[in-house]
């Protein structure tokens, strides 16, 4: 009889301690907070230009800001390269197998769309990029993100173009680029009534620059502040994600305000893709194979404080932090149903 795959110890904790454990993210993000307020010059966790008047326009929340420390610079000539994104990086020692690399950012506002489409094609080299966004357009009628994707719907929206010179409405701030940037619909289909994959192409409107293929995904039954209603289709939408993608790029990734729900997303995606945890210890290939022995550690608390260090309020809410303990415990589940038959 084959011995069943053991899931780690710390998918076993009660949620008391899981809330805990929280509460402990949560202050030492405070407390951060705290050094850069104190220190807004020399403090690692400044929030440098975010917090200046001349971007507020291009912050679509108050509260919501990158750390200066790995904030993406946008591709400028000249003018302002702020842009609400960061860099984000999900390396655990001694459990990821590959580094994650994806960029958290807001949903594009009408102020900001273009903005985002031409960090898209500067920050990804390699020609495939993928999108992932987490949040529908709108929630109760309020906006959540500006619609900044051609959707090839009736009424000809095939076709955006990311000026080259852009300037933020009623104000001074002017964003110069190398060239102009245009996103062309080619199709789009629904994925198991989970989400929509639109495949995009990505180029110079004018010049001999590489084009480029965007796959976009669109997941929008995740609710603002919310986990997301059932555990198989985000993680559907993980693996399809980062089918697609090279590990050349980032996956970029956004809701409305680019952490609570990205964060989640970004520590899904990189607990079952990139970790010994589960690439190994639910492979079908290893049945017998037990999650490593020598890690001490809760790997999930040990993802998300890293997500945390490099921006505010990665999974924002105790609901999704709990949600990712029940997604992983719910792989060890079905890893184990399977091995009995």
């Amino acid at each position: 009889m084959t011995q069943m795959s053991q899931s780690p110890w710390y998918l076993h904790q009660p949620d008391k301690e899981l809330v805990e454990k929280f509460r402990f993210i949560q202050h030492q993000e405070d407390e951060r907070l705290r050094d850069a307020t104190l220190d807004t010059n020399h403090s690692r966790w400044s929030l440098g230009v975010s917090v200046l008047p001349k971007n507020d326009y291009r912050n679509r929340y108050v509260n919501i800001m990158p750390y200066e420390k790995n904030r993406v610079k946008l591709n400028v000539v000249q003018g302002n390269d702020y842009i609400n994104a960061s860099y984000v990086k999900a390396e655990v020692p001694g459990q990821s197998l590959n580094s994650g690399k994806y960029i958290a950012t807001q949903g594009p506002t009408e102020n900001t769309w273009a903005q985002f489409w031409q960090m898209c094609y500067y920050e990804c080299p390699h020609p495939d990029i993928v999108i992932v966004m987490v949040t529908p357009l709108e929630e109760h009628g309020r906006p959540k993100c500006f619609p900044y994707w051609p959707r090839g719907t009736s009424n000809g929206d095939r076709i955006k173009v990311a000026p080259k010179v852009q300037t933020i409405k009623g104000t001074n701030d002017i964003s110069e680029f190398p060239c102009d940037i245009c996103v062309e619909f080619k199709e789009s289909s629904k994925i198991d009534n989970c989400y929509t994959l639109t495949t995009l192409t990505l180029k110079p409107l004018f010049g001999n620059g590489p084009v480029k293929t965007v796959h976009h995904f669109y997941f929008d039954l995740w609710r603002d502040m919310s986990k997301p209603d059932q555990v198989v289709p985000i993680m559907q939408l993980c693996r399809h994600s980062n089918s697609l993608n090279h590990k050349e790029n980032p996956i970029i990734v956004h809701c409305s305000a680019g952490v609570g729900r990205s964060g989640t997303f970004i520590a899904l995606d990189h607990l079952i893709n990139d970790t010994a945890d589960f690439k190994i210890g639910i492979s079908s290939d290893n049945p017998t194979m037990n999650p490593i022995k020598h890690y001490d550690h809760d790997l999930i608390e040990q993802i998300v404080l890293q997500l945390r260090s490099q921006r505010l309020k990665m999974v924002q809410m105790i609901d999704q932090y709990l949600f990712i303990y029940h997604a992983a415990n719910y792989l060890y589940a079905m890893r184990g149903s399977h091995s009995q038959k």
